[in-house]
């Protein structure tokens, strides 16, 4: 069964939010703080430097 395409709006939008994400990661990360994000369905605090660099290793990927 093949997945359908987002539309180009929910596309534009995804990309907008994917990009609000990385910037305030950069921030929290030269501010030295932390964040809270998702691992196996509970939160977790890590830094948000190194919430940066899973983020990055994503994206190659």
């Amino acid at each position: 069964m093949a997945k359908a395409r987002p539309s180009k709006f929910a596309a534009d939008a995804g990309r907008c939010l994917q990009e609000a994400v990385r910037e305030e990661l950069r921030r929290k990360a030269l501010l030295g703080q932390y964040v809270i994000i998702n691992r196996k369905g509970r939160p977790c605090r890590v830094s948000a430097k190194e919430a940066m660099k899973m983020a990055e290793g994503k994206k190659q990927s």
